[in-house]
């Protein structure tokens, strides 16, 4: 399998560009090929990554290039996506610099008082596949001093190391009347958050996303991913990817994206995946029953894996397959 190339000769660079100029932060500034506001375009010479100041256009060297229909100056390099996991691990990428993608400073929050990891809400959590060894994994747990928590399972979510907003999920089936079944960290953007974001690395290339918390897990579990450092998985809170959770994976170098949502969002899978397709290598993969990824078993959850799929080639029939 060949490299991911990322990025065009310095000289192609400068030609592509209007009335470039390079700054002390090795930064070519010019005009915006998307708007055209004269001098608001900053690309940086080292990792190609860029933004508009004024029309808030941002992203990688193949989706400028894309713009521009020069694709061709990527060398003809290409990444094959092969239909299994393995295949994924030989995937190379770039590291990103840190100070190439600006992205908004988050709040440190605390966790409700009392709340310690255990293994809370056994008989909840060990209906959706949560072993104990799990809790102490991804530090879940609860409190028993604060009544608005009372009976929650509390699951931190970090970001470069510290708590930046919990879930709160209430650790039964049946939810009181007078209970709500989701009780998360207030003021938490959640859109601009990843669970698992911490785990990625340098060496990750390739990142699996999921909605929720409890399908990372179940896929971390499946594929084993702890052992793996090219692989990570990660939960958006949803059926979408905000802008601000795809400059978070950009930051961190990954070149590839798999998605995996629930059942329900197939026109959605299909809309996001088109659109990751601008900043990243995108395939798709769907579980083949009416389940979602955490309530497969671990035969049906590997089969997902089998096969990926472009996102323009992900649809209704395809779907009709998997289901046979």
């Amino acid at each position: 399998m060949r490299r991911a190339t990322r990025k065009i000769d310095d000289t192609d660079l400068r030609d592509l560009l209007i009335n470039p100029k390079l700054n002390r932060r090795g930064q070519y500034i010019c005009d915006c090929p998307f708007c055209g506001k004269e001098k608001h375009f900053y690309i940086s010479r080292q990792t190609q990554l860029w933004d508009c100041k004024k029309c808030g256009e941002y992203g990688s060297i193949y989706k400028l290039l894309k713009q521009l229909d020069k694709t061709y100056l990527l060398g003809g390099a290409t990444v094959e996506i092969r239909e299994t996991i393995q295949s994924l691990r030989s995937i190379v990428a770039e590291s990103i610099e840190e100070d190439e993608v600006t992205l908004k400073e988050l709040p440190v929050i605390k966790m409700p008082v009392g709340w310690k990891v255990s293994v809370a809400s056994t008989k909840y959590l060990l209906g959706r596949g949560i072993t104990p060894a799990d809790c102490k994994r991804y530090n879940i747990g609860a409190t028993d001093l604060y009544r608005k928590y009372q009976n929650y399972v509390l699951i931190p979510i970090y970001d470069g190391g510290k708590i930046r907003g919990f879930l709160g999920r209430y650790g039964a089936k049946k939810v009181p009347s007078d209970r709500l079944r989701y009780n998360n960290s207030v003021g938490t953007e959640f859109s601009e958050l990843l669970f698992g974001y911490d785990e990625i690395t340098e060496n990750t290339t390739t990142v699996i996303l999921v909605e929720g918390i409890f399908d990372k897990i179940a896929v971390d579990k499946v594929l084993h991913l702890w052992d793996s450092e090219d692989i990570k998985c990660v939960c958006t809170f949803g059926k979408k990817i905000s802008p601000e959770q795809s400059k978070k994976l950009m930051l961190k170098g990954v070149t590839n994206v798999i998605l995996l949502y629930d059942f329900d969002a197939i026109k959605d899978i299909k809309k996001y995946g088109l659109e990751l397709e601008n900043n990243f290598v995108t395939s798709i993969t769907y579980t083949s029953s009416k389940k979602d990824i955490d309530e497969c078993s671990p035969e049906e959850a590997l089969k997902v894996f089998e096969h990926l799929y472009k996102p323009r080639d992900f649809n209704e029939s395809v779907i009709g397959k998997l289901r046979k």
